[in-house]
């Protein structure tokens, strides 16, 4: 009999005391001598266990026994028992091993000796908790936990000022009432052409830097994703990328974008880059072959910038653009660059479809301005009404990028999305005679929200994630506050019908 005393975390002692069973070997039919296990734990390891810091490290164990023994972990996965060469045959050497605790909590594992296939003691291994994997999630994680997102449109990507458009600078007030809303993803578009101090090195303001990293901060505080980008930015890459491939303005895309990245590198998983935002929306009918090239290659740039920077830029997801962010050129056309880091790369597309619907504000010879859309929003008699690309035109396109991309394993941001308002105070110019004095606005209304319901519910069924392009018509831009409150209505209408396929 062999008495072993084991003491358990918070120190409890219990007492084992067990019987093992004599081994007994058959040889040539011959009874072998019976072997009474003795087996001796150190008993300070049975007292007190094993302790690790957060940082995980190895500890010697040192068991002696005259039969072979059996040391098993209860956590393998972080816990791990290896045997060692021993000089002495009844001395049993084991390293004993906890990885890193990436885990905010504690854990604790239990290690269990055995002789002949019997328990003969056992004790505890306890880690600290650690801080967490800042950047442990790939790209399709990160994406299924963006609820809804939005833009802070026409504000810090305005050149020169924030405030130039009209709207106020952005605040924590904002930021917190979006969260209160039910946003948790911001896209943020920035300039940076018109920060620029040193048209050599392209060296950024440090206080234009230390702005935008005041915005971001706000976000990830709140437990919120943000999205930093360059925008059109004066259009110096995004414009020029129909004039062919640029030496300069590729080494300007890196200069950019590794200030960027060196800046903000400091923020965890919360915060991603985008490489640009429309690259050749001023010239469509110019994105041909060549040019895709082209934009394929200033995003190659803007990885291996970002990369180059380490620290969490070494695992950041990144955002790339298609060609003028057209979803068919991005299924048809568009081949993504390549990341040394696997799945860690989002596309970005984005949605303003019918424009018909979405941007055209006068009737042209070859169709009307659509101020009521979808199934149940129609005018009786009013040539107004959408004629096509509605629901089912929705599903299509998103269906697209889920096939090309989502279901490759690549998650889509939907960059932007969004329908023009009309009131009775503006005007129709164009064929029609309609003033816009004439529209039935609560059903114009009731069609913008359930457009922003339908774009958002499709976008996120087919592994899209939305950003509401929000300049501050819908949205007060100091409390953060839904001032068109029906057009927030649909877009969490929709977020809330959403699931993402991943």
């Amino acid at each position: 009999m062999i008495n072993v005393t084991v003491t358990k975390r918070n120190p409890v002692l219990v007492a084992l005391s067990l019987t093992l069973c004599s081994f007994v070997a058959a040889c040539s039919g011959d009874d072998a001598e019976s072997v009474t296990p003795e087996v001796i734990i150190p008993e300070n390891i049975l007292n007190t266990g094993m302790t690790f810091s957060k940082d995980g490290g190895t500890i010697s164990l040192s068991i002696k026994s005259n039969v072979p023994l059996e040391v098993i972990s209860s956590a393998s996965d972080w816990c791990k028992v290896t045997p060692e060469t021993s000089a002495s045959s009844t001395i049993f050497k084991y390293a004993v091993t906890a990885e890193p605790n990436t885990d905010t909590n504690d854990r604790e594992a239990v290690i269990t000796v055995k002789a002949d296939g019997n328990e003969v003691g056992h004790f505890s291994v306890v880690q600290a908790r650690g801080e967490g994997d800042s950047m442990g999630n790939d790209a399709k994680t990160l994406a299924a936990q963006m609820y809804a997102g939005i833009n802070i449109g026409n504000t810090l990507e305005v050149p020169g000022n924030e405030t130039a458009w009209g709207n106020p600078k952005v605040s924590k007030a904002y930021i917190d009432g979006l969260k209160k809303l039910g946003f948790n993803a911001v896209r943020i578009p920035c300039a940076w052409d018109s920060y620029i101090i040193n048209q050599t090195s392209y060296e950024i303001d440090a206080a234009w830097l230390d702005r935008v990293s005041e915005v971001v901060g706000y976000c990830v505080a709140n437990d919120m994703y943000a999205i930093v980008n360059i925008h059109w930015d004066g259009g110096w890459l995004e414009e020029s990328v129909v004039n062919g491939y640029s030496s300069k303005v590729d080494a300007k895309q890196k200069a950019l974008w590794t200030q960027i990245a060196t800046k903000l590198n400091a923020y965890d998983e919360h915060l991603l880059f985008a490489g640009c935002n429309e690259p050749g929306q001023q010239a469509q009918d110019k994105v041909d072959a060549s040019v895709v090239k082209t934009i394929i290659a200033y995003e190659q740039t803007f990885i291996d910038a970002v990369r180059a920077t380490g620290g969490n830029n070494a695992r950041r997801c990144l955002i790339v653009q298609g060609p003028y962010t057209n979803i068919d050129k991005t299924v048809k056309e568009y081949t993504m660059p390549v990341d040394a880091v696997p799945d860690r790369l989002m596309v970005e597309v984005h949605f303003y479809d019918p424009y018909q619907f979405t941007m055209m504000n006068h009737d042209e010879n070859w169709g009307k301005v659509f101020l009521y859309w979808g199934k149940d929003n129609h005018v009786a008699g009013s040539i107004h009404n959408a004629t096509a690309y509605e629901e089912d035109y929705v599903k299509e396109q998103f269906q697209k990028m889920k096939t090309a991309y989502v279901d490759k394993g690549i998650p889509v941001i939907v960059g932007e999305y969004s329908a023009m308002k009309r009131t009775k105070a503006d005007k129709i110019d164009g064929t029609s005679g309609l003033a816009y004095s004439d529209i039935d606005e609560e059903m114009h209304n009731k069609s913008r929200a359930y457009w922003n319901e339908v774009v958002t519910r499709e976008a996120k069924n087919h592994g899209c994630v939305p950003f509401y392009w929000e300049t501050g018509g819908d949205m007060e831009r100091t409390s953060g506050q839904a001032k068109e409150a029906y057009a927030i209505d649909g877009v969490m209408k929709g977020a809330k019908e959403g699931k993402y396929p991943y």
